[in-house]
């Protein structure tokens, strides 16, 4: 019963995560190393590029589609910071924070219009 509840929570989008899929494929490595995982569908599907932390988003998922305004779903796999995704470069405009090693679908904000990442807040908001 839990996990139909689960299940459905994921599929509207609410629901955290709990485990990254472990396969690699093409630019997105999500292996070892990297601090978040982007995917380009929702529930931490299809294809994905793994971000070994950068500012502004660059680079492109393993489909040639640009990360940058094209996540649907987020992996963090820092230990100990929530990642912070924001709909503009240089950490502004609406966003949404994901915890230490959990996933979660972007808001219907952010969803395909994602452009930058910060792990420390009061560090971001210091250089804005």
């Amino acid at each position: 019963m839990a996990f139909v509840g689960a299940m459905a929570a994921a599929a509207m989008g609410i629901g955290l995560i709990g485990a990254a899929p472990a396969s690699a494929e093409g630019a997105g490595n999500c292996q070892g190393g990297m601090d978040v995982c982007l995917y380009f569908n929702s529930n931490l599907q299809g294809p994905k590029f793994g971000d070994p932390y950068q500012h502004n988003y660059s680079g492109t998922f393993s489909n040639g589609y640009p990360v940058k305004n094209n996540a649907a779903s987020v992996f963090n796999m820092k230990s100990g910071w929530a990642v912070t995704i924001f709909y503009n470069s240089n950490w502004a405009g609406p966003s949404q924070s994901i915890p230490s090693h959990s996933g979660a679908n972007l808001n219907s904000t952010l969803k395909n219009n994602n452009a930058s990442q910060c792990f420390n807040l009061s560090f971001c908001s210091m250089w804005q």
